[in-house]
């Protein structure tokens, strides 16, 4: 199959469609990563223990943790690339190209090797209970052992995806995630590693998505047009390392702070034992499903705002902005019934087969009940956060965040001495609405007038 790897410009023709056709390789893309995860739940679930199915979810917001500054880093490498493409500036989009890879790969081997030794000391302090203690210790160390691939994949898609080929990061994660599930399958069924061949099979998966995507970014290069370049090139400028670490850190602050904010209700939510916390590890997967489908809409919206906004093209930013914000409203208010309607079935799927699936059920739906109803709050803030990083207005989206994550630190030991494990879920909802306030005024502070 012959992949078709070139640039894109977002800025021209009609907003809908284009953004549209941006936007729907990313959303699927997200799918299919979200589907691997979901087959890990699935498989620790339902082959392995109910054990093994709350070690992998405890263990998913600390992963989201090297994610959070993977993606920051990424989404500022993109932007860097999408403003200057839009600009037709193709001599500095190569700079940031090779400084981002020639900075990031490095600094994400000294990260996983600064990571390996405390994963004893993380799982202490997130409370995890005895039973689950040894397996989620397994699963950690093999994960962090690939964070080099974690990085290299997000770095080289975040490029693909400033310069408008969406495409081509997406039939690499497709080819990625069934290639998981694959080994999902057979490490842990056909051959019996357990928690182990869940780990093995993400790390394998992710790295033969890095190398697909590394030399998709070598061809796509190719296709830029060359621009009074010295004969010979610095790995790194910089100026463009000043100017992605000026749009990415901003990203990672989000992205790490929503992380950090994370772990402190995951270590509040694992002191009421393991039923509650494999309950919440299965509704907090269908969570974030939904979630970063409305997250793979304000991504693509900032590479559409990047572009647009490098062009002075400021009619469109407003259109797409439009159409993002309808299209995630949509969806949300689709997915508010569908749990309602079907979210005990659902959860069963996952844990079928324990003794204990009453209750781990019901721990779960306590959950969904609280949190899933303000998925139409979120959404208004997701994509003006969004149009924000497009824009280049960082510190405002710094802002919706750090406020957002610090009622998480602060208020989750004293909701839930307050009322409990539903005190807890009702976090969510609350740190939604300031960080939404924020950001929505950010937004129409900074917006580009006609």
């Amino acid at each position: 199959m012959k992949i078709n790897i070139k640039p894109v410009s977002l800025t021209e023709g009609a907003p809908l469609p284009v953004l549209a056709r941006y936007t729907l390789p990313m959303l699927t893309g997200m799918f299919f990563q979200q589907a691997y995860n979901l087959a890990d739940s699935w498989i620790a679930g339902n082959q392995i223990s109910s054990a093994a199915l709350g070690a992998v979810g405890t263990c998913y917001p600390i992963t989201v943790f090297y994610i959070a500054i993977a993606s920051g880093l990424s989404m500022g490498t993109s932007i860097f690339c999408s403003q200057n493409f839009g600009a037709q500036k193709f001599s500095q989009v190569k700079d940031g190209i090779r400084t981002a890879l020639w900075c990031f790969l490095p600094f994400s081997i000294l990260l996983m090797l600064l990571s390996l030794p405390c994963v004893s000391a993380i799982l202490r302090w997130l409370a995890v209970p005895e039973d689950a203690m040894e397996l989620s210790g397994k699963y950690l160390a093999i994960y962090l052992s690939g964070i080099p691939f974690l990085f290299l994949y997000n770095i080289s898609t975040g490029i693909l995806n400033g310069l408008g080929d969406s495409k081509t990061p997406l039939f690499f994660l497709i080819l990625s995630s069934l290639v998981n599930i694959v080994l999902d399958f057979l490490l842990v069924m056909a051959v019996p590693f357990g928690i182990s061949g869940l780990a093995f099979a993400t790390m394998f998966s992710q790295a033969a998505a890095a190398f697909a995507t590394l030399f998709a970014v070598y061809r796509i290069c190719l296709r830029l047009p060359a621009q009074d370049e010295p004969a010979k090139k610095k790995p790194i400028s910089r100026t463009a390392l000043r100017e992605i670490l000026g749009l990415g850190i901003p990203s990672v602050i989000q992205h790490v702070f929503m992380s950090a904010g994370q772990l402190v209700l995951q270590n509040v939510i694992n002191r009421y034992g393991l039923i509650v916390m494999t309950g919440y590890s299965v509704s907090f997967r269908i969570n974030g499903l939904i979630v970063n489908s409305v997250m793979a809409l304000s991504n693509a919206l900032s590479g559409y705002t990047a572009q647009n906004k490098g062009a002075e093209k400021y009619d469109r930013i407003h259109s797409g902005f439009r159409i993002s914000l309808t299209a995630a409203y949509v969806f949300s208010a689709a997915s508010v019934l569908l749990l309602f309607s079907c979210g005990p079935s659902i959860l069963f799927l996952f844990v079928g087969s324990d003794p204990q699936k009453n209750a781990i059920i019901e721990a779960g739906m306590g959950f969904i009940h609280i949190v899933s109803p303000f998925y139409l709050l979120v959404c208004l803030k997701i994509i003006c956060d969004g149009a924000l990083r497009g824009m280049g207005a960082m510190t405002l989206f710094t802002l919706s965040t750090v406020t957002d994550v610090l009622i998480r630190i602060f208020f989750g030991n004293i909701f839930s001495s307050l009322w409990g494990i539903n005190g807890v879920w009702w976090i969510w909802p609350f740190a939604w609405f300031v960080g939404t306030t924020v950001s929505a005024a950010g937004y129409m502070l900074k917006r580009p007038r006609r």
